[in-house]
């Protein structure tokens, strides 16, 4: 699943259509709406896919203060501290195989993952990655973002 962004009266290719599946999406919406709360309230539904959007003049707007914080670094700031969130995540017992490293239920035993070492699961480690490690944040999808903005005209979220 995605999120498929249109813009409503592009002015340039840039703002016809920008795209990001959830993974990359939710942190780029918490980005947003935690950094610019007063910019981006009037789009409630940031991380539905139901139509929700801004307008031309918040998105304008929206995009200067993205702009801005991409020149003076504080993207990269976010970034570097996203990064470092996820890393000191705990990683989770794994719950095919309850930390054994061997899947013994019955498609476990079916497909021989009921072996020390072999659940697929979690690569027969007993542990799998915290689920919020799948959700990168990157300093090029905000500036992509941020391209659209300007040039989106306002925008959808479908």
């Amino acid at each position: 699943m995605g999120m498929d962004v249109y813009g409503l009266a592009p002015t340039s290719e840039a703002g016809q259509y920008f795209r990001n599946t959830v993974w990359y999406w939710r942190p780029l919406a918490h980005f947003l709406t935690s950094t610019y709360p007063g910019l981006t309230a009037g789009c409630t539904y940031w991380q539905s896919n139901d139509g929700d959007g801004l307008d031309a003049a918040a998105s304008t707007a929206l995009a200067a203060a993205v702009r801005a914080d991409l020149r003076d670094g504080a993207v990269d700031s976010y970034a570097a501290t996203w990064a470092q969130e996820l890393a000191a995540l705990p990683r989770l017992t794994c719950e095919w195989c309850n930390g054994s490293g061997a899947r013994t239920d019955e498609v476990g035993r079916r497909y021989g993952y009921d072996q020390p070492g072999r659940c697929n699961g979690c690569s027969g480690k007993g542990t799998t990655d915290h689920p919020d490690t799948h959700y990168p944040f990157e300093v090029a999808n905000v500036r992509t973002f941020a391209a659209f903005l300007n040039a989106c005209g306002g925008f959808e979220i479908h």
